[in-house]
């Protein structure tokens, strides 16, 4: 972890400022390819018919910010051939600012009341759920701060419920996160979850959603982290698979 470099990167981006939404590609992907290969020369390069963000001395990196359905075919391809780490970047705490779509005005940024966790990976996760498990995948994940500017286009009276978020803007690392192996995939759950477990009791200890609660279960039992453990009454119970220590190795604090 590099708290300072990146960081520093956020700084150039801001500096750089091409116009919220204007940008082919977005500020946040940019940062991170730049942060994990400060080379342009090995970012961008064709590999198994396809463009990998990152191919250099240790191998294909993917950074991902969203729709990873798109990237199951990529890692079909370059999995059979070597190392492939997937970065999965997750805003720790944002400050939202509103965009009129009309005029371009932006609003005063304020603070999210929703702070992220590893748990939320899981929201994407599920859509490679079956090669999370292959021995050349290791999954990186990067908690950081960031300004995410919305357009008011959402279908209510306010224009933002149903809104589409225009960028994403880094400020700050919070934390990085490594995991392979089923162990590892088991420690994203949130601390103090029973062993077993329900989903109800998985969704007060992580304070999230039945959707992604149920795409987290669905993606633990995929890489072998959780098992079915039988029933509590009328709900099901999970048990890990492993401990829950197993090979995450945490940087920062999030």
């Amino acid at each position: 972890m590099d708290k300072e470099r990146f960081d520093a990167l956020c700084l150039q981006e801001q500096a750089a400022d091409g116009g919220i939404g204007t940008l082919g590609e977005k500020r946040l992907h940019r940062v991170l390819k730049t942060y994990f290969e400060p080379r342009a020369a090995c970012r961008e390069r064709p590999f198994a018919g396809y463009v990998a963000d990152i191919l250099n001395e240790e191998g294909v990196t993917e950074v991902q910010t969203r729709n990873y359905g798109a990237l199951r075919k990529k890692l079909d391809a370059f999995l059979p051939l070597g190392p492939v780490r997937v970065v999965c970047p997750l805003p720790a705490r944002k400050w939202i600012s509103w965009v009129d779509p009309a005029t371009g005005e932006i609003s005063a940024r304020r603070p999210s009341p929703k702070h992220g966790a590893p748990i939320d990976a899981f929201y994407e996760l599920m859509r490679i759920a079956p090669v999370l498990a292959h021995p050349n995948l290791t999954l990186h994940l990067l908690l950081f701060d960031a300004d995410e500017y919305r357009m008011r286009d959402g279908w209510d009276k306010s224009g933002k419920r149903g809104s589409t978020r225009a960028e994403l803007q880094p400020l700050s690392l919070r934390a990085e996160q490594e995991v392979r192996g089923p162990a590892a995939y088991a420690a994203l759950l949130p601390a103090g979850l029973p062993d077993p477990f329900t989903l109800r009791e998985l969704r007060a200890a992580a304070r999230r959603s039945e959707t992604l609660c149920r795409r987290a279960v669905y993606t633990l039992e995929k890489v072998g982290a959780l098992r079915r453990a039988g029933k509590r009454g009328r709900e099901l119970l999970y048990r890990r698979s492993c401990p829950p220590e197993g090979e995450a190795r945490i940087t920062g604090s999030p």
